[in-house]
């Protein structure tokens, strides 16, 4: 039974739903100002989107990783993830089309442009992250500026904050994941079906994003039978919302395997070797304590969230379970697979749709904010906040080309200190800063810029010296002078700074 503040069906006041839209606004400002472009290995949902939008077709227009895995029964190649990054992305494909026929010219190669727009989706869909964690934070405690800092905290003290840059699935998949276990907690704690149908089909999208978040799914129904008494008339007005979408996800997915692959069961992974189960165990430590991947390195502040979710069971113990299970679920089905690592990645990747859920009963902490356990949680945010900023400034997709390292080995990027992205990152953010100040400050010229072709190295890529922010990508190429492009760089990051002061300021207000 819940123990929150208030019934969850609450009407928010005016001046809650006001600091909900600065919130919004202050991290969607900062993550547009410090986004680069790279696309990373998600090139394939693109190419995907670039498919249905120009050839009404969801096969790539090439091999993009050379693998025969991913060749279909036309002898056509397919992206082997699920369907919704790429279906998320049109509406962001089409306005830098848009964009690009209004420019009229080219910017580093013919689809640059469009490229920016799919990955800026990344951006919006943190920003969204950040606003559903506010809502469901203030529905939790009833507190709006312990909500506001619990919001924030995840904006920018976990790595929702560096994968918001990137093309990658995984801010649509929190924003899905989030937005649907709010829906389901607030839809079955005050018995408002709209509220149940939207979470559904948000669980739903999230299996169609990466298949295994259907997971999610499974857990809220269980909870919602144990939240409604496991009574089955109860029951059952959770379960069609909750199983009606998933159902229909599941199907399209079947459908989508048999078009591509001659099988419904058949993704494309089951072709290769990057979806297979190994020790758990070994999973296990290395999210925890491994320097290249434990979600308390890259995202400090999970330290005190796990703390304050265990103390949640004494508060909220319906709610406490529901988020545990969650992150319990999910955290084990990674640590099963053999490339836990998420290969290409800062920190722990996969475990990014999880990280909203873990941090929200930091709400209760926020709200109570006094004594030493307010400098203890204090030092940890700001320890996690630091922790994000080498993953912000540098694109560690290209840490080789700026450090000219060798190839590293799997085990060196796990549990080499001095390989892990961390490290790589932060030495990386050190050559970085001053060359770059150079050469925007004109002291210094940057090297040539060779515009790409073909299959070349795309938007961010090719910048191995570069910070990785679009104002000084269009410096390098030409686009903008330095002070021009310096005066964007610091109109955005100042955008940024006054709303997160608007945001302090509403939390005083009555």
């Amino acid at each position: 039974m819940s123990t929150s503040f208030d019934p969850p069906g609450r009407t928010p006041p005016p001046a809650v739903r006001r600091t909900g839209r600065l919130v919004l606004s202050a991290a969607l400002s900062l993550y547009v100002a410090t986004t680069g472009g790279s696309m990373a290995t998600d090139i394939m949902s693109y190419e995907v989107t670039k498919g249905m939008v120009e050839r009404r077709s969801v096969a790539m227009s090439f091999n993009v990783h050379d693998m025969d895995a991913h060749r279909g029964l036309d002898g056509q190649y397919y992206a082997p993830y699920g369907i919704g990054h790429a279906l998320y992305a049109i509406p962001f494909y089409a306005a830098g089309r848009v964009a690009e026929s209004a420019i009229g010219s080219r910017i580093a190669r013919a689809d640059a442009v469009r490229k920016a727009a799919f990955v800026g989706g990344s951006a919006v869909a943190a920003a969204l992250v950040v606003w559903i964690v506010f809502w469901f934070a203030w529905r939790l405690a009833g507190d709006r500026r312990a909500a506001a800092l619990t919001a924030l905290t995840v904006g920018f003290g976990t790595l929702l904050w560096p994968y918001a840059k990137y093309g990658f699935n995984a801010p649509v998949a929190a924003l899905a994941v989030a937005a649907g276990v709010y829906g389901v907690w607030l839809g079955t704690r005050a018995d408002r079906a709209g509220a149940l149908w939207a979470g559904g089909a948000c669980l739903a999208f999230a299996g169609l994003v990466r298949h295994e978040l259907a997971l999610s799914a499974v857990v809220a129904a269980v909870w919602a039978y144990f939240e409604r008494g496991r009574r089955w008339d109860a029951t059952r007005r959770a379960w069609v919302p909750i199983g009606v979408p998933a159902v229909a996800a599941g199907l399209l997915t079947l459908y989508y395997n048999q078009v591509r692959f001659g099988s419904p069961w058949d993704t494309g992974y089951l072709r290769d070797s990057t979806a297979t189960f190994g020790s758990a165990l070994e999973g296990i430590a290395g999210l925890i304590v491994s320097p290249g991947r434990s979600v308390f390195l890259y995202s400090v502040v999970a330290v005190p969230a796990l703390a304050a979710l265990v103390a949640m069971f004494r508060r909220d113990r319906s709610t406490a379970w529901l988020l545990s299970a969650q992150c319990g679920s999910l955290f084990v089905f990674y640590a099963s697979l053999t490339y836990w690592d998420a290969d290409r990645s800062y920190g722990p990747r996969y475990l990014l749709p999880v990280l909203p859920l873990v941090c929200l009963p930091l709400v209760y902490w926020f709200a109570a904010w006094t004594g030493p356990a307010r400098r203890w949680l204090a030092a940890a945010v700001v320890a996690s906040v630091l922790g994000q900023v080498p993953g912000v400034l540098v694109d560690f997709t290209k840490v080789g080309t700026i450090l000219d390292l060798g190839r590293i080995e799997i085990e060196e990027r796990r549990w080499d200190w001095s390989r892990s992205g961390l490290t790589l990152n932060a030495r990386a953010s050190l050559r970085a800063l001053p060359r770059n100040a150079q050469y925007v400050a004109g002291l210094a010229e940057p090297p040539p810029v060779q515009l790409p072709e073909g299959r070349a190295p795309g938007f961010s890529e090719q910048f191995g010296y570069s910070l990785d922010f679009w104002w000084l990508y269009l410096f390098y190429l030409g686009v903008l002078p330095g002070p021009a492009a310096l005066l964007f760089g610091v109109l955005c990051f100042g955008g940024a700074g006054w709303l997160v002061a608007r945001v302090r300021r509403s939390t005083r207000d009555p």
